[in-house]
């Protein structure tokens, strides 16, 4: 990977994210914003950011609902990136998720997110590192 600052940056802004993640943001990441996430073949979610340390940690939420993983139920999910510098050019991203519900709709809606944030770690590593859009 690259220093922390570069991945940090690829992950908050709207027009880096645009190159491997999603087709369109509204916003930067910043704390205490709402920011709408496009994809041309899914459609639109909407992230809260809850805070910015800049270089180490974005913690953001869902709501299960909104992101179509509960029929009936709206609850939220937190979401943490965590960025850890190894050294002055590599970087070692973490993402987590918890508050999903225990019930067969919740530990599905977890899986499917868990496969959704490698996906995103593979493609931010694929264009940052080769420019290569894995999408």
């Amino acid at each position: 990977m690259l220093p922390v600052a570069d991945v940090f940056a690829a992950v908050v802004s709207k027009d880096l994210m645009k190159n491997y993640f999603v087709d369109g943001a509204s916003e930067d990441l910043s704390a205490g914003s709402t920011v709408r996430w496009r994809w041309n073949h899914y459609g639109e979610n909407l992230v809260v950011v809850k805070s910015v340390d800049v270089n180490k940690r974005i913690e953001l939420t869902i709501d299960s609902n909104q992101w179509d993983k509960t029929a009936d139920e709206s609850y939220d999910v937190a979401v943490v990136f965590e960025f850890e510098a190894l050294d002055e050019d590599s970087t070692r991203l973490s993402i987590s998720e918890e508050g999903w519900k225990t019930n067969a709709e919740g530990l599905k809606a977890s899986h499917e997110n868990c496969g959704g944030w490698m996906h995103m770690g593979t493609c931010l590593k694929a264009w940052m590192e080769h420019a290569i859009d894995l999408r």
